[in-house]
């Protein structure tokens, strides 16, 4: 019931919709057709699609986890006391709102593969279709699970601990380091165990593997570097989702009513 009512939400969440896919496809369009496209094979094409494609989707499911903060903020003060007074249990409403945010992650992931495929299939005259499509969905639905996981405890540890007044730089850090990982791989390589140990880098490169169908080397612009084990990235963002799941049910289960107006002040 509760999944049903979230998944309505999400669905029709217009600022998601807009950004996650409208606001995103913006960028397609523009590595696709603006920025120096100088591809002459297919492979070289399909590497290009791949690494705009794994950029963008990482972008798109930080916006996500900028809608689900602003949910957690405010339904903060009903949260807090239906715990206490009714039959929901924090496990349900996390739980509930995890698969949700997937679902709707997912969703948008499936929307933005189809429109890479034709965007850059047309650009280079290559037919450029992802080569491990389900595994991409699959790689957004644990990009759904990371992202609000991560919105619930910093809205959750801010509204427990600190008060609500910086939410709204809080609500968007998840999307500000979803672009800084993203872009970062465009330009000078990361170290090596940043790479590994980001789940942000994680699942910007397994959605690149996934389309690719191919390991990539630590540098992508240049194409240099050791080539990157992708069974790391899986484990390190599972170990990422389960550590997270953890904390978040510890915070979600002492939750304390706030007023949203705290959010309002400056």
């Amino acid at each position: 019931m509760i999944l049903k009512y979230f998944l309505k939400s999400l669905f029709s969440n217009r600022p998601l919709w807009a950004w996650g896919v409208g606001f995103t496809t913006f960028w397609l369009f523009m590595g696709a057709f603006v920025f120096g496209y100088n591809m002459t094979t297919r492979l070289e094409s399909l590497a290009y699609t791949s690494a705009w494609y794994s950029i963008i989707g990482l972008i798109a499911s930080g916006v996500a986890a900028t809608t689900i903060s602003y949910s957690v903020y405010y339904s903060n003060a009903s949260l807090a006391y239906s715990f206490r007074f009714t039959k929901l249990r924090p496990s349900t409403y996390v739980l509930s709102l995890m698969a949700a945010t997937a679902l709707a992650v997912a969703t948008i992931g499936t929307i933005l593969m189809v429109l890479s495929a034709a965007m850059y299939s047309y650009r280079s005259h290559y037919s450029l279709l992802p080569v491990m499509p389900l595994q991409s969905i699959g790689v957004f639905f644990l990009a759904g699970i990371f992202m609000f996981l991560t919105a619930a405890i910093l809205v959750v540890a801010v509204n427990n601990y600190a008060g609500l007044r910086s939410i709204a730089f809080v609500a968007f850090v998840p999307q500000i380091l979803s672009y800084i990982f993203a872009f970062s791989a465009l330009g000078q390589s990361m170290p090596v165990d940043l790479v590994y140990g980001s789940p942000f880098a994680d699942i910007q490169r397994l959605l690149m593997v996934t389309y690719f169908g191919r390991n990539t080397p630590l540098n992508l612009s240049g194409g240099t570097g050791p080539l990157l084990n992708t069974d790391i990235f899986i484990m390190s963002l599972l170990l990422w989702i389960a550590l997270l799941f953890v904390i978040a049910m510890v915070l979600v289960s002492k939750i304390r009513p706030r007023s949203i107006e705290q959010g309002r002040q400056l």
